[in-house]
């Protein structure tokens, strides 16, 4: 339904993940997504970057209109240069309205969150889903998506989320999240299929999920590169390789640049923890619901 970009590492200008790249988020991804059904992403945008030598918490763009033809967007990228960036284009699901509050990333306290997918029932679910939540998570919901009502899931699951959020406790509030959605769709009998490409930072520490309820499919598509640093010059952009450790990792829906071999794909309903320390990880995520018997029609996904 979306397509977006999560980086981390030295400063970087965000027109370099935007703009420069020959299959950019903006110039390509926007107008025609090569790896989606849906290839026009013009419902919305946000860009969301932390500034650390300001504070931890992070600041935070978003729009109704397209991203092609945003000029404030284009104007901005050229000047924001962060170590933790997101950016997201949006296709709004059938029935979900097109209001800025709408638009990704979503952001409380120092955590930022996106999505990319559809969460199967999610209509049915609702109500017993901010039923549960604690007075906190409950008002930082502010739209309508069930990208956010994730969101609220997961911060359900944090002890202080106005607080400092390490990684562990991100990793822990998306197992609980998970494990709270699986009952809510068991209970409901969701026969529909979810697919939630998700992407969640407090900053210093980055982790992706690649997800889809559906046992026949693959979730939607999911793409890593690490190395040194990320740089563009001229009309070049690609990630410089490192022996060690990487300094620098971009996770992306789709590969924005030329060189494809730089790029891994995240495997099927995994999680990617990037920590504090910039190590990679990877955690199996599995859900319950999976067991049950779904629907035969598969939705259009991104």
């Amino acid at each position: 339904m979306c397509r977006f970009i999560a980086y981390i590492g030295p400063p970087i200008l965000a027109d370099d993940l935007l703009y420069k790249p020959k299959f950019s988020l903006v110039t390509a991804q926007s107008v025609n997504a090569g790896e989606m059904s849906v290839s026009v992403n013009g419902d919305g945008f946000g860009i969301g970057w932390y500034q650390p030598e300001l504070d931890n918490e992070p600041c935070v763009f978003r729009s109704i209109k397209p991203a092609w033809g945003d000029e404030n967007l284009r104007s901005l990228a050229k000047k924001i240069y962060s170590p933790c960036t997101f950016a997201h284009v949006r296709a709004a699901s059938p029935g979900l309205t097109v209001e800025e509050v709408n638009s990704h990333p979503f952001w409380y306290g120092q955590l930022m969150f996106m999505h990319n997918g559809v969460l199967g029932g999610y209509k049915q679910i609702r109500r017993k889903l901010l039923r549960r939540l604690s007075d906190v998570a409950y008002d930082a919901i502010h739209g309508s998506t069930d990208s956010e009502h994730l969101f609220g899931l997961f911060l359900n699951h944090i002890p202080d989320p106005l607080g400092t959020v390490t990684c562990e406790q991100m990793v822990t509030a998306l197992d609980n999240m998970f494990a709270d959605l699986s009952e809510l769709l068991a209970e409901h009998e969701i026969r529909q299929h979810s697919y939630l490409n998700l992407a969640v930072t407090n900053g210093t520490c980055l982790i992706v999920v690649r997800y889809t309820t559906n046992p026949n499919v693959q979730p939607a598509s999911l793409y890593y590169m690490h190395g040194h640093e990320y740089h563009c010059r001229g009309e070049v952009c690609l990630m410089e390789p490192t022996f060690g450790k990487p300094s620098a990792i971009v996770v992306a829906s789709e590969p924005f640049t030329d060189r494809r071999s730089d790029w891994m794909k995240v495997e099927r309903n995994s999680m990617m923890v990037v920590d504090e320390t910039m190590r990679i990880s990877f955690r199996h995520v599995e859900m319950d619901i999976e067991k049950l018997d779904f629907e035969p029609t598969i939705p259009e996904i991104g």
